[in-house]
């Protein structure tokens, strides 16, 4: 008789309770999973954050927190995971009455993107263990990480020589409106920069002197085609991760600089191009642009806008052009941009076994071991 109430009694109270979590379960719960930045450099440590709140008084013993993001993104703590095509997480909470709690998960991006958490799927059993309550959230989280950066080092013997060449440059493109005062003639200074009136009054020839102009700029292309077929995923790797890095070098010097490239987005659409600045700041655009490479539009769209620039080109600007390809349909396109006047530089990134030609005066090779790690 008493084994028959206490089961009864067990019933009763399993019914009550089971009707209580299908009614209340997600009365008051609240749950969030977020980055802790925006973006990261490769390699840098970021991390992801989880937060549950059941602001109510039924507690949830057995709480499952689910979610999956891309597997290039490495977590230090591997409990509660698996590793397939993407990472894929379970942490089990239980969540008392009025109860708030939050866990970070802290991690390193090895792999240029821009990573998102797209979906959180949330599951709860009853006290009895019997029945399993579940929904699925949206969520809007991501993270850029932005492309490797390359060794400064390196770059100087492309650069040095090239910045020298733009500020020549600049120096001899004079803005008229900004004039801060005289000097003596000397025998290379153009008569047109004579003041007349002032050589007059001293009796010594005088000449203007004015601030360079501010219309300087850098312009760094970016082609997404190579020469090779082999293992090209490397080379644009490293093409990109050279442009964002002479970006930076650049900006570091207050140029003023853009980026183009034929590159586009996981779903083939073109990218919103980051414009012109010369801020530090601006570096972070750019890289945001980079990241999202995913595919490229073709090599007759990177000769048709080498075509546009022609047109427009002026001794004030200096063309970066990071291309993996350059076979003569494209250089004979950077030729006619020199004889523009603009200063022309082609950085070529190319296989250590294949090899480099520099057919024109204005390309340098970039080397990338083929089979380094």
């Amino acid at each position: 008789m008493h084994l028959i109430l206490i089961v009864g009694m067990i019933g009763i109270i399993y019914i009550i309770q089971e009707r209580l979590y299908r009614k209340y379960w997600k009365k008051g719960l609240r749950t969030s999973l977020c980055f802790s930045k925006e973006f990261m450099e490769c390699g840098e440590e970021a991390e992801l954050i989880e937060e549950i709140e059941n602001d109510k008084a039924l507690p949830l013993p057995v709480f499952h927190f689910k979610f999956a993001v891309d597997r290039s993104l490495i977590f230090d703590d591997m409990e509660n995971s698996v590793v397939t095509d993407y990472y894929h997480r379970n942490d089990v909470f239980t969540v008392m009455g009025h109860q708030k709690i939050k866990r970070t998960l802290t991690f390193r991006g090895y792999e240029r993107g821009h990573f998102q958490v797209e979906n959180v799927n949330v599951m709860v059993r009853d006290f009895f263990m019997a029945r399993l309550f579940a929904m699925n959230r949206k969520e809007d989280t991501g993270i850029y990480v932005f492309p490797k950066k390359l060794d400064v080092k390196r770059l100087r013997s492309i650069t040095r020589g090239r910045i020298g060449e733009m500020e020549a440059r600049r120096s001899l493109i004079e803005d008229p409106l900004s004039f801060r005062g005289l000097r003596d003639y000397q025998s290379m200074d153009p008569y047109r920069s004579i003041n007349w009136k002032q050589s007059a009054r001293t009796g010594q020839w005088k000449v203007n002197l004015y601030d360079a102009t501010q219309d300087a700029e850098v312009r760094i292309l970016l082609n997404l085609d190579t020469d090779t077929m082999i293992r090209t995923d490397r080379l644009l790797e490293e093409s990109i991760s050279l442009v964002s890095t002479l970006a930076r070098v650049y900006l570091g010097k207050k140029e003023r600089v853009m980026v183009w490239s034929n590159g586009l987005t996981k779903d083939g659409e073109p990218l919103t191009e980051p414009g012109m600045g010369s801020e530090l700041s601006h570096g972070i655009t750019i890289d945001k642009y980079l990241t999202m490479i995913r595919k490229s539009e073709g090599k007759d769209a990177f000769l048709d806008y080498l075509e546009k620039e022609a047109k427009h080109a002026s001794s004030s600007t200096l063309y970066l052009v990071v291309s993996p390809y350059y076979k003569e349909d494209m250089l004979e396109r950077l030729d006619v941009l020199r004889k523009s006047d603009a200063a022309v530089l082609c950085v070529v990134p190319y296989y250590d076994m294949i090899g480099f030609e520099p057919r024109r005066s204005y390309l340098t090779g970039w080397e990338v071991k083929e089979f380094e790690d």
